[in-house]
């Protein structure tokens, strides 16, 4: 359980400990980087990755410690990154001295501040090894025009269901890439979010289920998804 700390009304900081290797945590910072650096948050980049929406949280606040090869290029793949090295570092010899390490995550008021340190047992203190600043996710300050996106990916899905698209199973990225060309804008994933989970819980001949694939979850007309099925 992490650690609460309140030190104002509008602010609030959690502790997570873990210890592990130095690569371990160039690692986590490069997948927290490039996630914030996009102003995504941890629910819709898993969603994109075809992953739990919670695999993200649960990677950044050390509830998942193993971080597989497969994720990281499925990270690389859905955020567009420019090179793998920004995923993971080469070319680079670290000591395979394990360290505990502290994160403080601390909700304000209009942002999220994540703080990492290095404990040092012996010296008792703490050293910085990075500061990140990320947009609060839970906020919505444009909500006519997050209305106006899901109205248009709403129709836009419709279509695609007449046109027979979900046929077929459809991971995450390649139904938020459609959207983004189709409708000739950036499409927040949380808003394709909310309109796949209406989808979701319908029950006529529109009603999209979601699945697991070797290729994480996938989307498929409820109607066909045993017809995608394996044999």
């Amino acid at each position: 359980m992490p650690i609460i700390k309140k030190t104002a009304k509008i602010q609030k900081t959690k502790v997570y400990r873990r210890k592990c290797e130095k690569l371990d945590i160039l690692i986590y910072y490069r997948m927290l980087l490039q996630r914030i650096s996009r102003h995504l948050s941890p629910e819709e980049v898993s969603f994109l990755m075809g992953k739990p929406l919670d695999f993200m949280s649960k990677i950044e606040t050390f509830k998942l410690k193993r971080i597989f090869a497969y994720d990281l290029f499925s990270m690389y793949r859905v955020l567009e990154v420019n090179n793998m090295d920004s995923m993971m570092p080469s070319g680079v010899e670290l000591s395979s001295q394990k360290n505990i390490y502290e994160l403080h995550v601390t909700a304000l008021a209009d942002r999220v501040i994540y703080e990492l340190y290095r404990v040092d047992v012996e010296q008792d203190q703490k050293n910085t090894e990075f500061k990140l600043i990320d947009i609060r996710h839970d906020i919505d300050h444009y909500k006519v025009s997050t209305a106006d996106e899901v109205e248009k990916i709403r129709d836009f899905l419709n279509e695609k269901i007449d046109a027979e698209f979900f046929n077929e199973e459809r991971q995450p990225y390649e139904i938020h890439n459609l959207c983004c060309v189709e409708l000739k804008q950036y499409i927040q994933p949380k808003n394709l979010i909310k309109v796949l989970d209406d989808l979701l819980s319908l029950s006529d001949g529109r009603k999209i289920v979601r699945k697991e694939s070797p290729y994480g979850y996938v989307y498929v007309l409820a109607a066909h998804a045993k017809s995608t099925e394996k044999k």
